[in-house]
């Protein structure tokens, strides 16, 4: 089994990089990548600040030769893609020095204040930013965030797309879009349209369910059965931002997987 997509006290994690790989170790399991949320171009609590870049790659390195005869540890980082801006240079130089990276769409816009916003931090922030940038139309919003996901799998191709369907992930009881309509459904099926053509693997996160968001992975379910009808390869980790979550029904989602056609990447 493995992970590799996991987050330490550089970020918004609650455990150092070494008790994340002690935790996979104990757990049994064949590797486990550290994936920090990456640098951005503006102020932010959750993302690694620039100063702390160079400890971060020193710090994983080392633990990666520490405890090479127990586990197969990967350098990673989970990239924001910005709308407007995509990767920067820095950015760009930064993934050519890792094992390997996450492409995630977490921003959807800016704030009337200039304040670059979340689709996934709060309910007043998600509200505050569809009212000021997508003139309270959540579906505008909606489909700006899947053409943004097919945007950046055109322009950079990541190794993995993170958490595909994060739009959902404080819309429970379909509070403010109904997950079954024609029109989001068609979203997903346009980006997933994209996505197929490139070499890409879509991750499958359970981190919307470890911590009490959602009641399914990221992708729903139904997302995957056409991620298998176009024949995308998924990769499977838990988003773990604790130890004690760093296994968090990966099981449970080898199995659901194993009931369908598709690839997992390992």
């Amino acid at each position: 089994m493995q992970n590799l997509h996991t987050h330490t006290l550089y970020c918004d994690g609650k455990n150092s990089t070494e008790e994340m790989i002690q935790a996979a170790i104990k757990r049994g399991f064949d590797a486990i990548g550290i994936s920090t949320h990456g640098p951005v171009p503006f102020a932010s609590d959750w993302n690694i600040q620039k100063e702390n870049i160079e400890a971060y790659i020193e710090e994983v390195n080392l633990l990666k030769e520490k405890y090479k005869n127990e586990i197969k540890v990967y350098l990673g980082m989970e990239m924001d893609y910005i709308p407007g801006a995509g990767f920067d240079e820095e950015v760009k130089a930064l993934i050519n020095r890792l094992d390997y990276y996450i492409g995630s769409v977490h921003y959807l816009g800016k704030l009337n204040d200039g304040t670059m916003w979340t689709i996934d931090y709060n309910m007043d922030e998600l509200s505050r930013g569809i009212n000021e940038s997508y003139n309270r139309n959540i579906r505008y919003a909606v489909e700006a965030y899947y053409n943004l996901v097919a945007e950046m799998a055109i322009n950079y191709e990541p190794p993995i797309i993170g958490h595909i369907d994060l739009i959902k992930k404080l819309n429970r009881n379909n509070i403010l879009f109904d997950e079954n309509e024609a029109w989001y459904r068609q979203c997903i099926e346009r980006c997933l349209n994209i996505i197929r053509y490139t070499s890409s693997a879509i991750e499958i996160n359970t981190g919307g369910m470890a911590r009490g968001y959602t009641e399914e992975q990221y992708p729903s379910t139904f997302i995957l059965k056409s991620i298998e009808e176009k024949n995308i390869p998924v990769i499977i980790n838990s988003d773990a931002h604790t130890a004690d979550g760093i296994d968090y029904k990966l099981k449970e989602m080898y199995e659901l997987v194993s009931g369908l056609d598709i690839k997992i990447c390992l």
